[in-house]
């Protein structure tokens, strides 16, 4: 039985809080000052001890700073209605798995607790870099049951049960509109708790779900900056005197800037005709030339099209009774490099590619999620 040491002066709440804690089946111990809860902690170590911030003498910063000197393996809790900013961070760097901030309910007394039990057997902390689609990634590869918060003007909440998320909540929405909602997310903060078993609201396989919503996010998305441009009067300026295929490369040009804009590490991404090797289009955060840009063509026509890739393809099709004139055996590739990863989808029955180069930084399932997203619309400006 898991075993909880509630400390605060203010008896009254410490019943409650006990009583509570009793009745959800946890062993529960209780002391009025720092000194007590550290007498009881030396005769027997609480899996988790709850404490209130502001108590006579010595406070719940001190009791945590005096559990990570001990070597005590408690999870603690540091509960408080006054806690500031400071006092938020300071508990956090002294171990603190939640800060409660009173009054709060059963509810979350629950979630905090069991959020203290997980970190049982795992790491806590803080983390930096990690994009929403990363986290995502991670929860489902490790078939993890857990809730992941993300907070911003307006929250929201993923729910994971064995890797696969069934339930999304985003202000009044449910299930796939909300999910699409946080996707949509320019910015926010995660935060993870307990899974919290209930309403099952998505059925779909992950990848099916995330591929799909990212290409609809995407979509919306690109439809948005079309309608901002569209009543701009540049736009129409812009585009004067260009022919038609001067403007269907630009749209191409700036499908790769999307994507390079949306992968976390992306260096460049282009689309090349495989009959005629020529760059359709192209965008690039690494400042690459004409000419080595015309290189990567040329290197990804020899991978696509090189005469030895040519052999295996009329092996291919002599074995298996397909027309010669049949779609090309390669349809993607995935390559890595010393310092890159690089990304190759083939479109229009392996007329054209589209590549994405980045760096080893980037995660694998959002480099393709993002490539695959931009394909439907690139595909019909491929001439």
């Amino acid at each position: 039985m898991t075993s909880v040491l509630v400390v605060d002066d203010d008896q009254q709440l410490v019943s409650a809080i006990s009583r509570d804690l009793r009745a959800n089946g946890y062993d529960v111990l209780s002391a009025s000052s720092v000194d007590g809860a550290l007498q009881q902690l030396e005769a027997a170590v609480s899996d988790v001890v709850l404490t209130d911030l502001r108590m006579a003498e010595a406070d719940g910063i001190d009791l945590l700073l005096a559990i990570r000197e001990r070597g005590l393996s408690s999870r603690p809790i540091l509960m408080s209605a006054y806690a500031t900013a400071r006092d938020h961070q300071k508990a956090v760097e002294l171990g603190a798995v939640r800060v409660l901030c009173k009054p709060f309910g059963s509810r979350e007394l629950l979630d905090a607790i069991q959020q203290a039990i997980d970190c049982a057997t795992g790491f806590r902390g803080t983390i930096h870099g990690l994009s929403l689609i990363d986290m995502l990634q991670m929860f489902h590869y490790g078939r993890r049951s857990i809730t992941l918060r993300v907070d911003d003007t307006i929250p929201g909440q993923i729910h994971f049960e064995d890797g696969e998320i069934v339930h999304a909540e985003h202000g009044e929405s449910t299930g796939e509109e909300a999910l699409k909602a946080i996707l949509a997310m320019p910015t926010g903060s995660l935060s993870t708790g307990a899974f919290q078993s209930g309403s099952t609201t998505i059925e779909r396989s992950f990848q099916s779900l995330l591929l799909d919503l990212l290409r609809s996010v995407d979509e919306q998305q690109r439809d948005d900056a079309e309608l901002d441009l569209g009543e701009a009067d540049f736009f129409g300026a812009a585009l004067e005197g260009e022919n038609e295929e001067e403007a269907m490369m630009g749209k191409i040009d700036e499908a790769c800037k999307e994507v390079v804009n949306n992968v976390d590490g992306a260096v460049a991404c282009g689309v090349v005709d495989l009959d005629t090797g020529m760059l359709l289009g192209i965008h690039n955060s690494a400042q690459y030339t004409q000419t080595l840009n015309e290189v990567v063509a040329a290197a990804t026509m020899d991978l696509f099209r090189g005469p030895n890739v040519g052999r295996v393809e009329q092996m291919v099709r002599a074995h298996r009774g397909i027309p010669e004139d049949g779609e090309h055996y390669f349809q993607e590739v995935h390559i890595t490099s010393a310092n890159n990863y690089h990304f190759a989808k083939t479109m229009k029955g392996g007329k054209a590619v589209m590549m994405l180069v980045t760096k080893k930084t980037t995660n694998i399932g959002m480099g393709w999620a993002e490539l695959k997203a931009a394909l439907p619309r690139v595909e019909p400006l491929v001439p």
